[in-house]
């Protein structure tokens, strides 16, 4: 839903050119439009996404102004719309010799280097359309920038357009799309900065107030993102995606009874989106309400078959109701349909563990924490099930993994320190409670929750005291 300013929004003076036009194509009888207007015509016509109208319009100007400039630049860019590099730099080489101070035509062929994966003659021919911008060089500047967005390259872009706004920093598009693309590159203080400028010159965008909304979310200042998705809507009461993120938002603050409101509002202009539907049984689910979760899936899963999502809240629900074998088979379908979700697997050893059935148990959680080997608490669910079965030399070379991947997690030192404790093996217990004290004193009582005897220990109470932080 995220969209550019400026778009449609012509003069009607250039609409009704671009009517006479196409009125003239289809009476068949040729109009005489001057060279602006041609330019008008392309213009408008490629914002339409008509490229072959566009062809028609420039071939025609082509043939009544046969030395119009501009027209040459509008088939040049035609060309490399329909992908023909060669042909437009060809055609621009051509244009270069007759007017080499126009910076449309530096600027198409720094466009056409780029998309060929050339950088170094595209950085040259856009210095070459920087040197002739004259009073158009923040409005260069950005399409530059623009170019680079297209090859992928997101921080030339920006360097071009943050170049752009220092030349204009009132140019809306520059600072929207400045907004937009430090968004895309996760730098949400900038990003924020930037749409908030582009909405003191320009309030009444809808567009721009839902995508700051976004970033808001996104850094998880939840009030702000509220705020922002309200003044969307107070400009456009039927921008539905922004309903439906104010729900997320909601869902976000734990105000699930708002959220559900919301997602339900969302439902009636879009009655057949699985997605709202789950996201309404994920509300229930957090607030224990149990039955109208499961319907709420249910509802989700007749939409679409292939929500893993719906299938995995049903089968937690039914965990929940004491249906382990029920509860299986849901969170099996949903790992049948996506199975790298590493909550499914971690889920589904835990139940298989309740029922204990060792070996799937087992085999579960080795797929999750090979899926998401950083997670902790998978890592202590797991070493714990596997020591609970008497697997004690197993249970420690698994957390010593873990501490080999995540090496300076205290967390997984303390238990790996209670493990050695519990085997009898002292000296590798001291050294790995000596780090986890290093690395975090006050998550020391962890070693209790696990080997209650510590407290009696002489070595391990002189140790922590040593680490004691001083009053």
């Amino acid at each position: 839903m995220e969209e550019y300013p400026g778009e449609n929004q012509y003069e009607p003076e250039s609409s009704e050119t671009v009517n006479r036009f196409k009125k003239s194509l289809r009476a068949g009888k040729a109009e005489y439009f001057d060279v602006s207007d041609y330019e008008d015509i392309i213009e408008m016509l490629l914002e339409e996404g008509d490229l072959e109208l566009a062809e028609l319009a420039v071939g025609q100007g082509i043939k009544i102004h046969p030395n119009a400039t501009p027209l040459q630049v509008k088939n040049a860019q035609i060309l490399l719309s329909k992908g023909e590099i060669k042909k437009a730099l060809e055609n621009l080489n051509k244009v270069e010799q007759v007017e080499s101070e126009n910076p449309d035509i530096h600027l198409l062929k720094g466009t056409a280097y780029t998309i060929s994966g050339d950088e170094k003659k595209a950085v040259e021919a856009f210095k070459q359309a920087i040197r002739y911008a004259q009073d158009e060089l923040d409005d260069i500047l950005y399409h530059i920038g623009a170019a680079f967005i297209h090859s992928g390259d997101v921080q030339m872009a920006i360097k071009y357009m943050e170049k752009a706004y220092h030349v204009n920093p009132e140019n809306e598009t520059v600072l929207y799309e400045l907004g937009f693309f430090y968004d895309q590159a996760d730098d949400s203080k900038k990003s924020i900065d930037f749409y908030n400028q582009y909405l003191d010159l320009n309030p009444f965008d809808t567009t721009a107030w839902y995508n700051l909304g976004i970033v808001h979310n996104k850094n998880q200042d939840f009030e702000k993102a509220l705020e922002a998705y309200d003044f969307a809507l107070a400009l456009n009461e039927k921008f539905h995606q922004a309903v439906y993120n104010k729900a997320d938002t909601l869902a976000s603050m734990e105000k699930y009874q708002e959220a559900v409101k919301l997602y339900e509002e969302y439902l009636e202009g879009d009655p057949n989106n699985d997605e709202a539907y789950c996201y309404i049984g994920e509300c229930y689910l957090k607030m224990e309400q149990f039955r109208k979760a499961l319907q709420s899936y249910q509802k989700a899963i007749r939409l679409n078959k292939l929500n893993d999502n719906a299938w995995y809240g049903a089968g937690l629900i039914m965990l929940v109701e004491k249906q382990p074998e029920e509860s299986i088979q849901f969170i099996k379908k949903a790992i049948q349909i996506d199975k790298d979700v590493p909550d499914y697997w971690f889920s589904l050893g835990k139940i298989f563990s309740e029922v204990r059935n060792v070996k799937e148990a087992i085999r579960s959680f080795e797929r999750a924490v090979a899926l998401e080997p950083a997670n902790t608490e998978m890592w202590l669910t797991y070493t714990e099930f596997v020591f609970n079965t008497g697997e004690t030399d197993k249970a420690l070379k698994l957390l010593e993994k873990a501490c080999r991947i995540s090496k300076k997690n205290e967390l997984l030192k303390y238990r790996l320190s209670a493990y050695y404790f519990l085997s009898g093996k002292e000296i590798p217990a001291l050294r790995e409670l000596e780090e986890a004290l290093e690395l975090n004193f006050e998550q020391h009582l962890s070693l209790f929750d696990v080997y209650p005897d510590a407290a009696d220990k002489t070595a391990i109470k002189k140790l922590i005291d040593t680490y004691r932080p001083k009053q």
